[in-house]
């Protein structure tokens, strides 16, 4: 018996046992998240933020900067109104903004790239990643609106004007008047009985653009823009020998363009972009580049007239292969970064009108996918501008065919063309129309320069270009400026000339000023810059100062008397460089002290 009941028990255990293991085995198991995936999947989120053009922390600290030279330069003037203008701060504010809310609209897009790559983890994890990857963006963004909000309070330089109370009382008493003489004279008209007046309904009739009644009988409200569009000329262009003129007429049957013209300085940039894939004609890739200029509508013969003067080479995403061309998103930002820079330095209307791509050893011709970016590229409103040259770099004079919009918006084809042109002949024709409209110092072999002897006020630039790495001022000439600054020297006018050569090593050039001069004495040295006087250090400004003399110059020195800053400006390809980057700063008490120490 008593074994019975122990076979009983055992029996009973065991049937628990297992009950217990099926249970345990049928519980939902728990998706651990690995203990590496935090530092992981966030390491990955700032990888993605830093290689942004806009979220990365350097372009942030860039940003913030800028706006905070604006703030501050805002708070020590007495002409806001003249800074906001020169320096285009509406625009920039509202490119700011713009770019900004994009960004913030893109917010569930970003972590959403990121976080798809870590599908396996589980639902406490993944909300828990997004809120910390949010938090990062969302920090971003409300420091950079917040410095944006303070620019654009300050940039409001007119405050509201009170009424004034006595002319509106002129402007009611004229109003009344005019209205008793109107019911005089038409009183008599009918026999002196009063006409009767019609009442007038509160309700308006319901108008469109131009004031035309809408179709649908509702209100149609224009909606004012702050973008104020820029003077769109090309006054300075027609007939100048710097730029190659190209009539379409020329090279096809029919385009919404009647003529074309190519800045020589944009043809070298374009030839030298070049310059590497002709070293490896074995592996060739593709290449292209975005070039800004501008353009004008001739509303007789519905053509237009285009500029190619500056080109923008693609970002470090861009990818190029043998047989395919994608410029990145980059580009984009560098783009419109580009062209507000010009637009703001020119008062002049620049956009995007071209773009440039290779074909090597495929021919020239223009293919579907090309024709896909050049209607992605085209203008909103006129769009029949844009123009594209393609480049066979593998052909013997490096083939050029220039693809247009035909005045029905389709673009021609390889069929349409009536001859190349050569990439190499349009290079000789750069360099030629610059030797003669340029006057270059002469270069002496390189210089090797004693500590003490110059000073060169280009060593604080963050970047050199090699075209004008250097300017080295002799201890005679920093004397020689700080006493032209005691003189009857006037505001925005150039005080003195510098004459001197200039020092090539290697691939750079440095411009050596020995001696000054007035504007109307031309010494034995060549000319090499300017000094310029001005109340703030901006391009419109300065170039007007020195206009005249930009074809032979290659650095402007502008001192500004409210803060004893002299800065230093590379003149490159014939005009102001505008690219802050480049610039040399330095309080003038600065060279008087190194004069002191250095006699």
């Amino acid at each position: 018996m008593k074994k019975i009941q122990v076979l009983a028990r055992f029996f009973v255990m065991a049937l628990m046992a297992v009950f217990a293991t099926e249970a345990w085995a049928a519980k939902p198991k728990v998706q651990k998240t690995v203990p590496e995936s935090k530092m992981e999947v966030m390491d990955a989120f700032n990888q993605y933020v830093q290689a942004d053009p806009f979220l990365a922390d350097e372009t942030q600290q860039r940003i913030l900067g800028e706006i905070g030279k604006y703030l501050d330069d805002l708070l020590h003037r007495t002409d806001k109104a003249d800074y906001v203008q020169n320096n285009d701060l509406n625009a920039y504010v509202q490119e700011m903004e713009q770019r900004l809310q994009k960004y913030k609209d893109d917010t569930p897009l970003i972590i959403e790239k990121v976080m798809q790559n870590y599908t396996e983890l589980n639902a406490e994890a993944t909300v828990s990643f997004r809120k910390q990857m949010e938090d990062v963006l969302n920090g971003k963004f409300t420091k950079l609106g917040e410095k944006l909000i303070s620019l654009k309070n300050e940039i409001q330089v007119e405050p509201d004007k009170p009424f004034d109370w006595k002319l509106i009382g002129i402007i009611a008493g004229a109003l009344v008047l005019l209205v008793v003489i109107i019911a005089i004279a038409s009183k008599s008209k009918k026999g002196g009985k009063p006409v009767p007046v019609k009442p007038r309904s509160n309700v308006r009739p319901a108008t469109g653009v131009g004031g035309q009644q809408s179709a649908d009988g509702g209100i149609i409200v224009r909606r004012k823009t702050a973008t104020i569009l820029k003077k769109q000329s090309l006054e300075d262009v027609i007939d100048n020998p710097n730029y190659l003129q190209v009539d379409s007429i020329d090279f096809t049957y029919e385009s919404a363009v009647r003529r074309m013209y190519i800045k020589n300085s944009c043809i070298i940039d374009i030839y030298n972009m070049y310059a590497e894939d002709l070293r490896n004609p074995e592996s060739p890739k593709e290449d292209g580049c975005m070039v800004l200029g501008r353009w004008v509508y001739d509303n007789e013969s519905s053509e237009y007239y285009v500029s190619l003067e500056e080109i923008v080479l693609p970002g470090d995403d861009a990818v190029f292969e043998e047989y395919a061309l994608n410029f990145g998103g980059k580009i984009k930002l560098k783009v419109l970064e580009q062209l507000r820079k010009l637009r703001r330095d020119t008062n002049l209307q620049y956009d995007l009108t071209c773009w440039v791509h290779s074909h090597p050893g495929l021919g020239v011709f223009f293919s579907n996918s090309d024709t896909s970016v050049q209607d992605q590229l085209k203008h909103a409103t006129h769009p029949n501008f844009l123009t594209a040259i393609v480049v066979d770099i593998l052909t013997p004079m490096q083939d050029v065919g220039i693809f247009t919009y035909r005045r029905d918006a389709t673009i021609n084809s390889k069929s349409d063309l009536k001859k190349m042109y050569s990439l190499i002949d349009w290079y000789h024709w750069a360099e030629e129309s610059l030797k003669t409209s340029v006057q270059r110092p002469v270069v002496s072999t390189p210089k090797e320069f004693t500590p003490g002897e110059f000073y060169n006020t280009l060593q604080t630039a963050p970047k050199r270009d090699d075209a004008c790495a250097g300017v080295q001022l002799s201890k005679n000439v920093v004397m020689d400026i700080c006493m032209d600054l005691t003189g009857p020297g006037q505001a925005d006018d150039i005080i003195s000339m510098f004459h001197g050569y200039a020092s090539q090593h290697g691939s750079q050039v440095e411009y050596v000023a020995e001696q000054v001069s007035d504007k109307d004495v031309e010494p034995k040295l060549s000319l090499t810059g300017c000094f310029v006087s001005a109340p703030h250090c901006s391009i419109p400004t300065v170039r007007r100062a020195v206009q005249g003399y930009l074809d032979r110059i290659r650095y402007v020195l502008v001192y500004t008397p409210t803060d004893g800053l002299l800065t230093t400006i590379p003149v490159l390809n014939g005009d102001l460089c505008t690219e802050q980057e480049f610039y040399g700063e330095q309080n003038l008490e600065e060279l008087k002290t190194w004069i002191k120490q250095n006699k």
